[in-house]
Formats: C-alpha cells, sequence, structure tokens
C-alpha cells in the first residue's frame, strides 16, 4: 500500500518554498546589520558629527561576512538551531564582520572615519540581528512556506508528544506532514503497545521505501525525527535510523527512554572509541562565566534602577494612598547554598493579609486545595486594587533589583521559594541551590501560573543545567512581552 501525495506541491515549488524561507532569513540579517550601521550613522550626524559616504560605504561591504559565515553554520536552511544557540552563532558571525572592519582601520592609512560609529554598530547588532530574526519567525512560523516538512518515525508514547509539541510551537520550524509506518511499528500497534490511531490524523502515511523516496522528491531539504521505543529491539531501532539518514537531509533522534526529563541538560555527541556518549556542558562550575553573569547583573540592574526612579516613586506613591501600612514587603526565600534571604517587593496585600486569608479559606474549603497546590489563589481576597495591578504587570518584583545588587539575587535565574516548597523540588532542590535565585527566568516566560508546579520544577531545573550568557539575554528580551501580555499572571 502506499500513499498517493493528492494534495502535496510539486517539487519544484517545495523547493521555491524552501528558497523563500532561506532569502526571508538572510533579508533580515542584512537588513538588521547595514540598518543598525544607518542608524548610528544618522544619530552621528544629529549630535553634530560628519560621515563621509567615501569612506563608510566601502566599509559597509564587509558587513556581508556575517552572512557568508551564517549560510556556512546552516542558519539559512535546514532545522533551526535553539535560540540560545542561534544567538551565540549570530553573535559570532556579527563580531567576525566587524573583526574584518577593525582590521582594515587598523591596517589603513591617512584620515579615517569614526570608529565610534563601527563601535556602537557592533553593539547593537549583537542584540539587533537576533531580534529581527524573532520578529520575522513570530510573523511567518505558521506559513505553510517557512516551516520544514517533517516524517516522524517509531510508534511508542512519545511520537504524539513530539506531535502536540510541533503543533504548539511552531517557531521550532518544523511541519509534520507524514508518518512512517513500519511493518515493525504495525506489530507494535497489534500487540496494544503503540501510538494511537489518532496520531495519524491529518497526517501521510507511509509504508516502504518507495513511499520515503516519493516524499522527499516532492519536499527537498526535509526533516525526519526517529522516536527511539525504549522497549524495542536494537536492530529495529537502527534500521529506522539507518534509513532516515539515508534519505533525509535532517534528522533528529529522540530517545524515549530519556524523554521523562532524566538528562535536562544540552548535550553534544563525544565518541569513546566506537561509543557514542553525551558531553554535559557544566557552565556555572566555570568562573570566568560566574563572573561575566555577576558583573551583567551589576550593570543592567544599577543603570537600570536609576532609569526607573522616577516611575519607582509613582508606584510608592499610588500604594501608599490606597491602604495604610508600608510601602515595601519582605518575603523570607531560600538562596544560594540553601541559606535565607529576604526579598523585596512592593506591598500589594492589605495589612492584616494572614487573617484574611484563613478566614476566606474557612468559609471557601473547596479553595484550600488550590492554595495547598501552588500557594496561590486565582482571585485572592488579600491583594489590593493597585496590587492587582503590580501582579499582573510583575511590577511588585522591581524592588528586587536592590537584592541584586547586594548579590542575594540575579536577573535570571529560579524563582525564589519557600521552606515548604522544598518537598516539591525533591532531588532538583540541591540543583536549585547552587544558583541564585532570579528576578525573571525561564518559567516566567513560559507561561508562569499557566503551568503545574512539576513543570515549573523541570524548567528551573533545566535553566540551571543549562545556563549561559545568551540564554540569559534570551530570557531578558523575552521578560517583556510576556509582561505587557500578562500571560500566566494573577
Amino acid at each position: 500500500m502506499s500513499c498517493a501525495f493528492s494534495s502535496s506541491p510539486s517539487p519544484k515549488k517545495a523547493q521555491l518554498m524552501c528558497s523563500k524561507r532561506s532569502l526571508a532569513l538572510l533579508t533580515a540579517d542584512c537588513v538588521a546589520l547595514f540598518g543598525t550601521m544607518f542608524l548610528i550613522g544618522v544619530i552621528r550626524i544629529l549630535l553634530g558629527g560628519e560621515i563621509s559616504l567615501s569612506q563608510h560605504v566601502p566599509l559597509a561591504l564587509f558587513l556581508l561576512v556575517a552572512p557568508i559565515v551564517n549560510a556556512f553554520e546552516g542558519l539559512y536552511s535546514g532545522v533551526p538551531p535553539a535560540l540560545p544557540e542561534e544567538m551565540r552563532l549570530l553573535g559570532i558571525s556579527t563580531s567576525i564582520a566587524y573583526f574584518c572592519i577593525a582590521i582594515f582601520l587598523f591596517l589603513g592609512r591617512g584620515d579615517l572615519p569614526s570608529r565610534t560609529v563601527y563601535v556602537w554598530s557592533w553593539f547593537l547588532s549583537l542584540g539587533i540581528v537576533p531580534l529581527v530574526r524573532c520578529a520575522l519567525r513570530s510573523r511567518f512560523s505558521r506559513e505553510a512556506w517557512w516551516r520544514v516538512p517533517t516524517v516522524v518515525f517509531g510508534a511508542g508514547e512519545l511520537v504524539p508528544r513530539v506531535r502536540a509539541y510541533l503543533n504548539k510551537h511552531a517557531e521550532a520550524g518544523l511541519l509534520l506532514k507524514a508518518h512512517f509506518v513500519s511493518q515493525a511499528c504495525t506489530e507494535t500497534e497489534k500487540d496494544g503497545k503503540g501510538t494511537s490511531k489518532d496520531i495519524y490524523n491529518g497526517l501521510e502515511l507511509l509504508y516502504n521505501r518507495s513511499d520515503l523516496e516519493t516524499f522527499v522528491r516532492i519536499y527537498p531539504r526535509t526533516c525526519a525525527i526517529v522516536v527511539m521505543e525504549k522497549d524495542a529491539p536494537f536492530p529495529r531501532r537502527q534500521e529506522l535510523i539507518d534509513l532516515a539518514s539515508l534519505l533525509f537531509s535532517s534528522v533528529i533522534i529522540v530517545p524515549e527512554d530519556l524523554s521523562d526529563g532524566e538528562i535536562p541538560f544540552w548535550v553534544r555527541p563525544v565518541e569513546i572509541g566506537d561509543v557514542l556518549c553525551f558531553k554535559v556542558r557544566q557552565n556555572l562550575l566555570d568562573p570566568k562565566r560566574l563572573a561575566l553573569k555577576r558583573a551583567m547583573d551589576l550593570v543592567l540592574s544599577v543603570c537600570g534602577g536609576l532609569a526607573i526612579s522616577p516611575f519607582l516613586l509613582l508606584i510608592a506613591l499610588a500604594i501608599k494612598l490606597e491602604s495604610r501600612g508600608p510601602i515595601f514587603f519582605k518575603q523570607n526565600r531560600i538562596g544560594r547554598g540553601g541559606q535565607a534571604i529576604h526579598i523585596l517587593k512592593f506591598r500589594t496585600m492589605v495589612h492584616n493579609a494572614e487573617e484574611v486569608l484563613q478566614t476566606y479559606l474557612r468559609e471557601n474549603p473547596e479553595l484550600r486545595e488550590e492554595w495547598e497546590a501552588d500557594q496561590k489563589l486565582r482571585n485572592d481576597p488579600r491583594i489590593t486594587k493597585v496590587g492587582a495591578w503590580l501582579r499582573k504587570t510583575s511590577l511588585d518584583e522591581l524592588p528586587q533589583l536592590w537584592n541584586v545588587i547586594q548579590g542575594e539575587m540575579s536577573l535570571v535565574g529560579p524563582r525564589p521559594i519557600v521552606d515548604e516548597e522544598i518537598v516539591k523540588y525533591g532531588s532538583a532542590f540541591a540543583s536549585y541551590t547552587r544558583v541564585r535565585p532570579g528576578m525573571t527566568g525561564l518559567w516566567q516566560v513560559s507561561g508562569r501560573n499557566d503551568l503545574s508546579y512539576r513543570q515549573r520544577v523541570h524548567l528551573d531545573r533545566f535553566y540551571i543545567c543549562n545556563w549561559s550568557t545568551w540564554l540569559d539575554i534570551l530570557i531578558l528580551a523575552k521578560t517583556f512581552p510576556v509582561v505587557l501580555g500578562r500571560k500566566g499572571a494573577y
């Protein structure tokens, strides 16, 4: 039995779709690079400086080095890397381009253009280039031409989870279009161990190599996701990997026996003899990287605190005018090394909050389970009107900039927890105590209170195990739209 591909595009049209995505990314990078330099040049002119086009235009052409490097890194085709990795690669290529300019200026003779223009252009480009890419991805990620056609191999329990994730996260860049149903998959389903038939809904079914070859011919530059069933014999696993590797330009292997997060690290494959192994990155044990994180915390906290100080005064005045009591509220939390810290918040509750809470839970016993599960209530009677607004926008957390300056917290990290939450962290608590808690974190930009506590713990552990400067920058950039959108906040 074979697949008809009745609604599939022609091979030529599919090739044009791939080219369109690559061209869009290339255009975005060039617009961001040249646009940033142009913007800095305009600002210099407005501030009374001079710009010589005869000098700057030839130097600006060195910026084309960045997209060339990006092309070699595969950033214009195939499966996109994780966002922090993409930011790192874009930062490297942008820096190489400006390094070429710096070498030319150093070796040049005679009158040279202002180096300040290039220093500021380089610095801003490190943020603007990935930002423009993210905007482009957000705008077009739901378009069929943007996403890479993908075939999933296997019949394990992880297949529905993979499909659900790809359907929900279009930014991943993969469009699941077909399911390879091998004879082994069929046998597994007959035994009652396989995937539900619902997973096939809307997908083309491929039954043999001929079907796969037809799919690849129609959809060039496709991707295969091979789900490695944990109970499957080794020959079956190897057969699927060999078949996918033979036909597809990109292959992602998903080990089902690691699907519950036993290894929440970013890993890189290494070989010991003929054995495939995973190398775990341990950035949190690198003193140089930790010093960089601390320096970034201090610079951004001090500069940001001074910039928003008038706004903080307005919030303090609003709190004081609405209800009696102090402006700030101190909470006991667990910090780095398990030490107790006192975090600052703007007061968002009435002065007799604990008494109001106990009365409310006593009168509404059905809500006690909600409180005991997450230590939160969707309709909390203790919260003032100003406090409700502060919580929805997360502005009540701003005084914690002082905790960051003191070294008790970081701008990015797992949210600080109380003693009662230690049991919910379980074995992940040891990882939690390795870092300073943060004002924002992966949990906040991934859904906040819309997620279960178990998901929160998993995200915190993932962040701790995979921390990098680029991941911090990504989380900080995502924090602003999340706060403005008030998603998951109550």
